[in-house]
């Protein structure tokens, strides 16, 4: 595509919008905060630099950057924080624009979303149950144009990690099925496309990765979308997670008994090894019982690790076991088991590593110990991940756009902008042209305090007052899974009887539940974190919203303990700086998952006195004027 003059571009990208957008879009109003944006975008892209654009519900943020970057021309990664919205930009925004001015775009995942057909095809399934899921997969492998797994129409199961496509056992161009693969079509598609639209996760692997093994194109511009995430997502791809069921998992490939006892596995042929592998299983076993006797769930770990000679004698007896198995059997496989003990060696040897950088624990992380559920894991976080920012992500791309419908408190950027190390960004808050005084109506219910016993019960009548209004959907948002379990036992069945369709988060998946409440009327959804945000529900599906606690963060998490211990080292005040400014960014999240047209009317029901009671509940109270 011919890029068109920098100069023009602010300009170009308003007509545009306003004569040919407007033109095709039903009921299509320009609105001045859009406008606002789309300039910035296109100063950002015509002279480089990082802009941070906060864009209020509602201003239409995805055209004021998209059409500057289609009509610049310019390679683009977009990056966003779940797959869902990327699908969306794909299906709606991108491809109305692409009918209106030629230009070409793809979707990347990463590679565990890809069906991997050697894997398929070597895959020797081991009982009845197993064939029955190979055999839909092998159906739909015949099918499918794209090999994504979100296509797939059975239920995903375990078998998909031993066919799925995965770096350590990939054959790359030496592979009879290349020129088939799902996964390099889709790259070389991405290699083809002005913009591709990625994940936050996708995003941070690629900038860890080096050179020619860079999953993404090269681009010139990058733009971040729901940006607010993006510090989470970054500290969770850097860091590292090695627990039990990884661990078995991999040991399982290895070498496991079946039902009858028989041995199965990629060792079963070679009983030399059994030993070791069985004595590093049961080593590895004492290591997670010691784990969960002497640690609480998501304890932290300061200074020395007390329990480092165990955690290194594991990891030296699985160097030893990697040792002895090159040796021992090495060469002796045919092409694909090689190929998959490769990848399995690989992933124990990842695992080795990371409980060595566990016991050492540098200054610049954060290390805890996660107990839950029969899952018990070791967890290394960077504080912060402004340095992998600085280093990995910024001098990849000439422009750097990140926007959010929620950036900054009061106009205030700074909380974001230290996180992420962009102090010195462009900065830009643009109001929400929804008139929120009349569109909403706030309902403060004091005496519901979610610590005492009494305080779910309190919550269920809430919920079931609101309910008897019977005039549409409601979304209620929790803080805590506990509190939504007990609240969603005391009133669901109450709710059933009422003519309503109640759904909590973890029994339905999330897009279920999200198209099941916009096509009726009669829906009330419990959610956790995933529902406080990128939620668009319109009109009488959803009319109300019930807020049951301010949203801060659990003092206690790790991250959070080593962030504000950082800020009160430097002399800070690790409440209003750190603490208050995130709480207020989620509470504005989830305030404005209520109201997405200016047709939209709705009420919030906030069930936290400290909202009144407290000093800093005005500043909540600021978020949309009340």
């Amino acid at each position: 595509m011919k890029r068109k003059k920098a100069s023009h571009l602010a300009e170009d990208s308003e007509s545009f919008l306003r004569d040919t957008v407007s033109e095709a879009m039903k009921n299509y109003e320009m609105r001045p905060s859009q406008v606002d944006m789309m300039r910035a975008c296109a100063e950002n892209i015509e002279h480089g630099g990082i802009l941070l654009a906060e864009a209020g519900t509602g201003t239409g943020k995805t055209f004021a950057y998209l059409i500057p970057v289609v009509l610049s021309g310019r390679k683009t990664i977009l990056s966003t924080k779940t797959i869902n919205l990327q699908e969306q930009l794909v299906e709606k925004d991108l491809k109305f624009l692409s009918g209106l001015k030629g230009f070409s775009y793809a979707i990347a995942k990463g590679r565990s979303n890809y069906l991997c057909l050697r894997r398929l095809n070597a895959l020797r399934h081991e009982d009845s149950y197993e064939a029955e899921e190979y055999r839909s997969f092998v159906v739909w492998a015949s099918d499918t144009e794209t090999g994504d797994i979100e296509t797939f129409k059975g239920r995903r199961t375990s078998l998909w990690d031993r066919i799925c496509a995965d770096p350590d056992a990939c054959r790359g161009n030496k592979c009879r099925y290349y020129r088939q693969c799902f996964y390099f079509r889709a790259r070389q598609k991405w290699g083809k496309a002005q913009i591709v639209v990625a994940n936050h996760a996708l995003t941070g692997i690629n900038c860890m990765l080096a050179g020619d093994a860079r999953i993404l194109p090269i681009a010139e511009v990058m733009i971040l979308d729901e940006a607010h995430a993006l510090d989470n997502v970054l500290s969770e791809v850097i860091g590292s997670t090695l627990s039990n069921r990884g661990f078995d998992s991999v040991l399982n490939r290895l070498l496991k008994t079946d039902e009858r006892g028989h041995y199965r596995g990629l060792l079963s042929k070679s009983p030399h090894l059994f030993s070791a592998l069985e004595s590093l299983r049961a080593e590895a076993r004492m290591f997670w019982t010691m784990l969960n006797s002497n640690y609480r769930d998501r304890e932290m770990i300061e200074g020395v690790f007390k329990d480092s000679g165990m955690t290194i004698g594991i990891a030296a007896a699985i160097h030893s076991l990697i040792e002895d198995i090159r040796t021992s059997v090495s060469g002796l496989f045919e092409e694909d088991e090689e190929t998959e003990l490769i990848a399995a060696l690989a992933k124990l040897s990842v695992f080795s590593y990371g409980l060595e950088e566990f016991t050492a624990g540098e200054e610049s992380v954060v290390r805890w110990v996660e107990i839950e559920n029969g899952r018990t894991a070791l967890r290394i976080s960077p504080v912060y991940p402004r340095e992998f920012v600085l280093t990995r992500i910024v001098p990849e791309y000439q422009s750097i756009i990140l926007t959010s419908a929620t950036l900054s408190v009061e106009g205030n950027f700074s909380c974001i902008a230290q996180v992420l190390g962009v102090e010195n960004s462009v900065q830009l808050a643009l109001p929400s042209p929804f008139d929120f005084k009349t569109q909403v109506a706030v309902v403060i219910r004091e005496g519901v305090d979610l610590k005492e016993r009494d305080g779910p019960e309190k919550l269920a009548e809430v919920i079931i007052d609101e309910a008897t209004r019977r005039d549409g959907g409601i979304l209620v948002l929790f803080t805590s899974r506990d509190i939504m379990k007990k609240t969603w036992k005391l009133c669901a069945e109450d709710l059933e009887q009422m003519g309503f369709n109640p759904m909590i988060q973890g029994e339905l998946p999330n897009r279920v539940m999200l198209q099941t409440m916009r096509d009726s009327e009669n829906s009330i959804v419990f959610g956790l974190d995933s529902f406080w945000e990128g939620i668009d529900v319109q009109g009488n599906s959803l009319k109300s919203l019930i807020i049951t606690k301010l949203p801060f963060e659990v003092p206690t998490e790790p991250v959070v303990m080593a962030r504000t211990a950082m800020i009160e080292k430097e002399g800070g005040n690790p409440f209003y700086e750190y603490s208050l400014p995130r709480a207020v960014l989620k509470f504005r999240q989830g305030f404005g998952r209520l109201i997405r047209a200016k047709t939209d009317r709705g009420r919030i029901i906030i069930c936290d006195g400290r909202i009144e009671t407290r000093a800093y509940g005005r500043i909540f109270k600021r978020v949309f004027s009340l």
